[in-house]
């Protein structure tokens, strides 16, 4: 299996770990390396806190000296696609894989915690362990839809890493684990790049795994094994800690802090703030040496570090045409960075595009080719002779100024392939499916990794709603590989919405959805709302959504972008009394290139919009996600509501 494919399967699983996403800190990093070419993450964490109980080894353990019932005990997920420490143990104390005879130590993790200890208190309160598990750090992942599989017995696990049980006299210990990541790279020259932007911020980075694709014994014969060569580099962080809380002696009682201290006037409470100052800083130095990290390889040069690598020609077709099987979008691998609108000449004189986009069985140029009609026409045949999938070419003759952002009838002219009035296809997308209209609706396959990142933020038994739904395909994709509770999508263009629902039905026969029920399980969850978002919104349960995705769309003149709107502020008034306390909302808004990358106008809407509600917030990442014209981006912002204010109109 080539680069490309275990690249897209890879990406087109759900998460498996506990949380079933990716730490939110983690989540732009990972986004940062898996849009390039060269590389995909198999596993993270964005660093966390915990207190445990026994020997601090991520294993399977059981405790010593166990009476036969067997014990149980969970690790927290790591994130894309890890679990990190789940085990089950039954029968004969302290076995582990079922070797008989074999005891090995105990341990135990409590109050796991990604973010800051904001409440050190009740975190730091040993006493308080069995009726108070999470101590005000991460929820207790609920069990989801995925009950099978990988995941039965997932229940019993999460409940008994809940409990306090374990030998008497073990102490209670705090730890940090700070930021890991695991990258396959494609190349070992893409691996040694990687590690070069690492480095200055991570002082452990390394190459863990290398297949070159050879047999290391008959190296000189070059025999090949099977699939093409595999690097993984995998970059820690340094900024660890390990300190005892209790001591065997009294291991329910706090070393530094314990709750009836507080009554005697002691300096317990001091002491705590202590403690979770040691946290918090390791957490806040930490997210600043990932942020110096992701800048480092969003600073990297676009064009892919390398293609020639000996076998490795996954993602070219013929030598010419190198394909985003992901995006949907074709580039000539030999020109560099394509411009949009730029052409090319082939051997035989034609002028072909750079670059183009491809929706189903539908390739779509973003301007008429140089050349008469025939010209054009021959233009069409030829990338329909680049992939058989492709059964029709249309070029876009005019800009997509209309509110639904849909070209309209006369905004594509088709140059090769069959006639085909209306213009709709079925694109298909990380295992999932969705209708568009070309001609009435919008759609860009290269917001495919834009809706990766989502599916990894979406955490098990999240409420989502999902406002300017257009054909649906964020819905779809969250629905599908999530385990998300219930998505609800609002979409006001009718076309648009009328595709989404047939999309739904062709979810319901899909067989590939990994929940239980299949695809009808998935469909069962996602509803839909047609109409004026303005007018819906108001209508919905307050405080009701875990999570909000917002992708708005282009409105000219009313953008910030240009200098005379207002970001779509009224849209976001109405979405933010929606949203759960501790609720994430992906904002989408539009920046001219001058405001990259800090994005302070998005920024400054977004928390003059928090503030007039009431409300504190965290932005999480902000970043670019696409380009709409000239100069012109489409960028998200991810911001936490942490908290709210004593002032503030409420709606």
């Amino acid at each position: 299996m080539d680069f490309e494919a275990r690249k897209y399967n890879c990406l087109s699983k759900r998460d498996k770990s506990s949380a079933g996403r990716i730490d939110p800190r983690a989540v732009d990093v990972c986004a940062a390396l898996n849009e390039r070419g060269e590389y995909y993450t198999t596993s993270s964490c964005a660093g966390r806190c915990f207190l445990y109980r026994g020997d601090g080894i991520k294993s399977w353990h059981s405790a010593v000296g166990g009476d036969g019932g067997g014990s149980s005990g969970i690790g927290d997920g790591d994130g894309d696609g890890r679990i990190d420490g789940v085990g089950e143990e039954g029968g004969g104390g302290g076995r582990i894989g079922g070797a008989p005879g074999k005891k090995l130590g105990f341990f135990r993790r409590y109050r796991v915690n990604h973010d800051l200890i904001r409440e050190p208190r009740r975190y730091f309160d040993l006493t308080s362990l069995a009726r108070d598990p999470t101590g005000g750090g991460d929820p207790i992942p609920a069990v989801g839809q995925f009950d099978h599989g990988n995941n039965a017995g997932f229940k019993s696990k999460l409940e008994g890493s809940t409990s306090s049980s374990g030998p008497p006299s073990s102490p209670i210990w705090l730890r940090f684990e700070p930021f890991i990541l695991h990258v396959m790279c494609r190349s070992l020259k893409a691996a040694s790049a990687l590690m070069g932007l690492a480095r200055p911020s991570f002082k452990n980075v390394g190459l863990t795994s290398w297949n070159d694709g050879v047999e290391d014994d008959n190296r000189n014969n070059s025999k090949q094994k099977g699939g093409s060569p595999r690097f993984l580099v995998a970059i820690w962080g340094d900024e660890g800690l390990d300190m005892p809380l209790s001591t065997p002696a009294s291991p329910g009682r706090g070393l530094f802090y314990d709750p009836e201290d507080e009554t005697c006037g002691g300096s317990a409470t001091n002491n705590a703030d202590w403690l979770a100052q040691l946290v918090n800083e390791r957490h806040v130095r930490n997210w600043s040496k990932i942020d110096r990290f992701v800048e480092a390889v969003r600073a990297m040069q676009a064009r892919a570090i390398d293609l020639e690598h000996d076998g490795d020609v996954d993602g070219a077709i013929h030598g010419i045409d190198r394909v985003d099987l992901a995006a949907g979008h074709v580039s000539d691998a030999s020109n560099g960075n394509s411009a949009r609108g730029s052409q090319s000449t082939t051997n035989s004189g034609l002028p072909i595009p750079r670059s183009y986009d491809v929706v189903g069985d539908v390739a779509i140029l973003n301007s008429l080719p140089e050349g008469d009609e025939e010209t054009q026409r021959e233009v069409g045949k030829w990338i329909m002779s680049r992939n058989k999938a492709m059964k029709i070419c249309v070029a876009r003759t005019s800009s997509l100024s209309t509110t639904d952002r849909s070209p309209g009838s006369c905004g594509l002219v088709q140059l090769a392939g069959p006639p085909r009035n209306p213009l709709i296809t079925s694109h298909y997308e990380y295992g999932v499916k969705c209708v568009v209209d070309l001609q009435n609706t919008f759609f860009s396959p290269r917001m495919a990794p834009e809706r990766v990142r989502l599916c990894q933020s979406v955490a098990r038994g999240e409420k989502v709603l999902v406002v300017f739904a257009g054909v649906g395909m964020e819905a779809l994709q969250i629905v599908a590989r999530t385990e998300a509770k219930e998505v609800l999508a609002i979409e006001q263009n009718s076309v648009a919405a009328e595709c989404l629902r047939r999309a739904k039905r062709m979810l319901e026969r899909n067989k590939t959805v990994a929940s239980r029920g299949g695809g009808k399980g998935a469909a069962e969850r996602l509803s839909i709302v047609e109409g004026d978002a303005l007018k819906i919104l108001p209508t919905l349960e307050k405080a009701s959504f875990d999570r909000i995705v917002a992708p708005r769309p282009k409105e000219g003149s009313m953008d910030g972008d240009l200098g005379t709107g207002d970001a779509g502020k009224e849209f976001l008034l109405q979405m933010l009394p929606l949203i759960k306390m501790k609720g994430e909302v992906h904002w989408y808004d539009f920046a001219a290139d001058h405001e990259l990358p800090s994005c302070d106008r998005t920024r400054d809407s977004v928390r003059t919009a928090c503030e007039s509600l009431g409300l504190n917030t965290e932005v999480i990442h902000v970043a670019k996600v696409g380009s709409v014209a000239k100069r012109q981006y489409r960028v998200c912002i991810d911001f936490r509501i942490i908290g709210r204010t004593t002032s503030g109109s409420s709606q």
